[in-house]
C-alpha cells in the first residue's frame, strides 16, 4: 500500500531513447535557445546535428537524441514549440521504423619508407 498523501500512477513508463527533429529559422541564436531549453529543464542531450534544409526559406534541422520516458518527451516536445523560431517538432520514434547510420571519419597517414 503507498502511503504518500500524493497519488502517483501505479504504471511508470520506461525510459527509452527518442529521436527529435525540429524545424527552426535559420537564424544567430536560435540553437542556443532550444538547448538552453534542455539544459535549463535538467534534461540530457546524447546527440545533436544541425543542418540547413531550405536556403530560400531559412529553415534549419535541428535533430537530437534524448532519453527519457514518454511523458518526459511529450513535455519536451511542448516545450520547444513554445520557442519563437520554432516551426515543428517530430518525434521521429511516433513516426515508425527509421534507418540509422553512424558515420566515422579517419585519416591514414601513409608515408613510404
Amino acid at each position: 500500500m503507498n502511503k504518500s498523501v500524493y497519488d502517483s500512477p501505479e504504471k511508470v513508463s520506461e525510459t527509452r531513447r527518442h529521436i527529435l527533429t525540429v524545424l527552426v529559422d535559420n537564424e544567430p541564436g536560435v540553437l542556443a535557445r532550444v538547448i538552453g531549453m534542455f539544459s535549463g529543464r535538467g534534461y540530457n542531450i546524447d546527440s545533436l546535428n544541425v543542418a540547413e534544409v531550405s536556403n530560400d526559406q531559412h529553415l534549419s534541422r535541428i535533430t537530437i537524441v534524448t532519453e527519457g520516458t514518454s511523458e518526459v518527451v511529450n513535455q519536451i516536445e511542448k516545450q520547444l514549440l513554445r520557442i519563437v523560431p520554432v516551426h515543428s517538432v517530430t518525434n521521429l520514434d511516433q513516426e515508425g521504423s527509421a534507418v540509422e547510420a553512424e558515420v566515422a571519419l579517419v585519416f591514414i597517414d601513409v608515408q613510404k619508407k
